[in-house]
């Protein structure tokens, strides 16, 4: 024990034994850290050994949310609800895979700041911000990022029995263009031209999907600041809960 002398005696030069004091055992002390050491490391190499697929897909998407503050302000946990479900919301197992996978491709193509996500009493909601690579300015043409993006959301969405509504938005900056006189035009023709890809494309049944045109009249931001207004411009991919999209087919004639 530490504070003893031990039994051992050591021999000077001379033939005398002295016993060993405590402090020169201290190295014993270095070595048991060490081992305590390499057993932490052992036992952390073994617990990462096997990798939970949708728990990497989460640690990509809480990675990519603190790189990029678009995405960490925009994407709150549980869709910015207070951890009350209401609904569907958090019983649509299938909505959360899609979500994770999701997150998975946007962090692995560097879309943080073209493409969020959230889950709403609706369903989850793939928010395509109408600039930069995914659409020019003024146009609902859809470039090849964007196409490959919507494949990826058309081969996730077909494991499912949802519905499905496309939602074009814009800010309330006026544009008075001949293809597009007002902002209607505008927002309903890039929801016409994800649908009509999907559609024509990807074969989606036309009896799962719907479309519409909000204009400048559902912004998420605010229009009066100039920084916030491209959260406004936006295409909403929204793939339905169970819930609505009974609701869905209950109108269908």
């Amino acid at each position: 024990m530490i504070g003893c002398r031990s039994v051992s005696r050591l021999r000077s030069g001379g033939g005398e034994e002295h016993p060993e004091s405590a402090g020169m055992m201290r190295w014993l002390l270095t070595y048991a850290d060490m081992i305590t050491l390499l057993l932490a490391l052992f036992v952390i190499l073994f617990s990462i050994s096997t990798i939970d697929r949708v728990k990497l897909q989460r640690l990509a998407h809480e990675i990519s949310g603190g790189f990029n503050a678009d995405d960490a302000l925009n994407n709150p946990p549980n869709g910015g609800s207070t951890g009350v479900q209401s609904g569907n919301v958090d019983k649509d197992t299938d909505l959360n895979r899609i979500d994770a996978q999701l997150q998975t491709y946007i962090w692995m193509n560097s879309l943080e700041s073209e493409v969020t996500t959230r889950i709403d009493r609706r369903g989850l909601v793939i928010s395509l911000l109408a600039d930069r690579s995914l659409y020019a300015s003024g146009s609902a043409d859809l470039p090849s990022q964007t196409k490959r993006l919507l494949d990826e959301i058309d081969a996730l969405f077909s494991t499912t029995r949802s519905h499905l509504r496309v939602e074009g938005n814009t800010d309330n900056v006026p544009i008075e263009t001949p293809e597009y006189p007002t902002n209607w035009e505008l927002s309903a023709a890039r929801a016409t031209g994800v649908t009509r890809y999907l559609v024509e494309q990807r074969h989606l049944s036309p009896l799962r999907v719907s479309l519409a045109g909000y204009g400048e009249y559902r912004p998420r931001a605010d229009n009066a600041v100039p920084s916030q207004r491209r959260f406004n411009r936006r295409v909403d991919i929204v793939i339905l809960n169970a819930a609505t999209t009974k609701a869905d087919e209950a109108v269908q004639p």
